[in-house]
């Protein structure tokens, strides 16, 4: 019989809690400010900027009119651009030329592997020339001289040059995806010297509309390709490896409407 009454009194006082709750005021969340409205015709659209300063052919530069120290991206925006590496400093240094004398280079570090990068998205048919010398201080095993040609407006497009420590390597980059087109091991010897010798050695690119690519050192072609794909745009310039420093200097850039020049 107790275990009766104390049962109907559990009933009871569940009732009269389920009752209390249902009286209960309910809370309401209010936002403090309101909600914006989203007006979709004035959303702002990010527009990919140029990594490419779009500076004309005819090109040259011998680095010997910008103070030392300069970030060449600051003191001249209208003919350097800047490919990833938000913090990338490539600057003004003092090097020894051939002949042992003082003259002014482009340091070209790591970085995160950003680019420096010159000219414009219509660039087409040309051939560069240009200076590189290495510091020779690096640890990595595929270290070496990274050359981008054909960097389009946002960078994502481009063959890229790998010449250093494992021989000369072209990369084809669409984007995220990264496919290696031809490869020349038999180049590590040259490639190991160019890093080790601390010697200034004088590269070539000759770029045709057709597709064509020519890479040369010393006035010896290391690699020469066809493309389908790209026809035109500018250049970057950059390292592999944490350690690596090159001096870049004497670039030139020539229309190929001239006769080229002897690499």
């Amino acid at each position: 019989m107790a275990r009766g009454w104390f049962l109907l009194g559990g009933w009871f006082l569940l009732g009269g809690l389920a009752l209390l709750v249902s009286c209960a005021p309910r809370l309401v969340l209010e936002p403090t400010v309101p909600l914006p409205q989203v007006d979709v015709g004035k959303v702002p659209v990010t527009v990919p900027q140029w990594v490419l300063p779009g500076n004309p052919l005819p090109f040259a530069d011998d680095f010997e009119s910008y103070p030392v120290g300069a970030v060449l991206t600051a003191v001249a925006p209208n003919l350097y651009g800047l490919l990833g590496g938000k913090e990338a400093r490539f600057t003004i240094t003092e090097a020894l030329n051939p002949q042992n004398a003082i003259t002014r280079a482009v340091r070209l570090a790591w970085f995160g592997g950003a680019f420096l990068t010159t000219g414009a998205r219509n660039w087409t048919d040309y051939q560069v020339r240009l200076e590189v010398k290495s510091l020779g201080n690096f640890y990595w095993g595929s270290a070496g001289f990274r050359l981008w040609v054909y960097v389009d407006s946002t960078g994502a497009r481009a063959l890229e040059f790998l010449f250093g420590r494992d021989g000369l390597e072209l990369t084809k980059v669409l984007g995220e995806q990264r496919q290696v087109v031809a490869k020349r091991p038999e180049l590590r010897e040259a490639g190991r010297r160019f890093l080790t010798d601390t010697q200034w050695h004088r590269f070539t690119i000759l770029a045709r509309a057709t597709g064509e690519v020519r890479f040369s050192m010393d006035g010896t072609e290391l690699l020469s390709w066809q493309d389908p794909d790209f026809r035109q745009g500018g250049l970057g310039f950059g390292v592999h490896d944490p350690d690596l420093v090159l001096y870049l200097d004497n670039l030139e850039v020539t229309p190929l409407s001239e006769p080229p020049k002897a690499p």
